[in-house]
């Protein structure tokens, strides 16, 4: 490939990550999804320029943007965990992930500029690299059918796709010994400009206010003590939709898809999603669902009648596969584990304010 064409596909791509990251930060402001997404746009914009006359290897100032770029395979395997997990938070041991894999860049950098080995620390450095865009392939793909979000329904597969284009196959190419050749240059910085593109697009299509709107704080299936008010065919369905959940308990069901239960009730797919999405406010169905099973089983941790029912049978029954999953989603709604929240609605019934009421 000649030089002046190698320097114009890096320039571009380098140009289209920096405005990806311009527009995510200025639409998601300081919503997580955003910082990492700008991130990621950087590190691999930065490494797009990783040629003279762009970064001259002999400035020390480039170096440690240089070593910063090499995270970018966990800034993208998190802005994808952020993108389609609406409960995602960033943890300590994810910040070490990241830094872990900028320390070995560096290491990296550093032997091959001394002259010493560096398949030590390129090769591990490579398979993790590899490991984490699988990671995010399978996490875009693994919860489309619950997500109820139709423009970020529709980006997941390209998600996937991208994954493999951008980091899978740079990173392999890397991975035999030695130098890599002319022609796998070449097609990296192929991949590079046409995923550098791919993401402008995809994030394009994401520009919606439901995109970087705040998940609710606690989901709570409130609207059944409210009227509903929107189209007829729209309050009958919904009609359809609170019966199956307050009388047959649906809910219940263990693996319930929103397929089976637009089946159950008798309505169109799409129509369920767009309902319980844009009319009822949840941005994933297993939100929806967890929110009547917690309605559920909060009822049955303050019946004094159900006292000496075990709290993992309380949450088999409203619906939960296990005890784990519902501690965390428990204590993530109450701000309480289970066991706290029965105790505290016993000394609430038994206190003489509860009886004089």
């Amino acid at each position: 490939m000649p030089d002046a064409l190698e320097m114009v596909l890096r320039g571009g791509a380098a140009t289209t990550f920096l405005v990806l990251a311009v527009i995510l930060l200025r639409d998601g402001g300081d919503r997580t999804l955003a910082r990492l997404g700008a991130l990621f746009a950087l590190s691999t914009g930065w490494w797009a320029l990783n040629i003279p006359p762009f970064v001259l290897w002999a400035h020390q100032w480039a170096f440690p943007l240089l070593v910063v770029a090499f995270g970018k395979a966990a800034a993208f395997w998190l802005f994808t965990r952020a993108l389609f997990d609406d409960d995602f938070r960033m943890r300590p041991q994810d910040w070490v992930i990241w830094g872990t894999m900028v320390v070995g860049g560096g290491l990296w950098m550093v032997s091959g500029r001394l002259g010493l080995p560096t398949d030590w620390i390129r090769v591990p450095h490579q398979i993790a690299q590899v490991t984490l865009a699988l990671s995010a392939a399978w996490i875009a793909w693994r919860g489309r059918g619950a997500d109820l979000l139709e423009s970020r329904r529709r980006t997941r597969v390209a998600f996937v796709l991208i994954s493999a284009l951008f980091m899978v196959g740079i990173t392999t190419s890397y991975l035999a010994p030695g130098r890599p050749s002319a022609l796998v240059v070449d097609l990296n910085v192929i991949r590079i400009f046409v995923t550098g593109l791919a993401m402008a697009w995809l994030v394009a299509g994401l520009r919606t206010p439901e995109i970087f709107a705040r998940a609710p704080a606690t989901a709570t299936p409130g609207v059944r003590d409210l009227p509903f008010i929107g189209e007829a065919s729209e309050v009958r369905l919904h009609d359809r939709l609170r019966r199956a959940m307050e009388v047959d308990k649906a809910f219940r069901a263990e693996g319930l898809t929103i397929g089976a239960l637009a089946a159950r009730i008798g309505a169109p797919e799409y129509a369920l999603r767009r309902l319980i999405n844009r009319r009822l406010g949840y941005r994933n169905f297993n939100a929806y669902l967890n929110a009547w099973r917690l309605a559920e089983a909060r009822a049955a941790l303050a019946d004094p009648a159900q006292h000496d029912v075990p709290i993992s049978t309380i949450a088999l029954d409203a619906g939960f596969n296990s005890l784990g999953p519902f501690n965390r989603a428990f204590k993530a709604a109450e701000g309480m584990t289970p066991s706290e929240f029965r105790l505290e609605a016993s000394l609430r019934a038994a206190s003489p304010i509860a009886e004089s009421a």
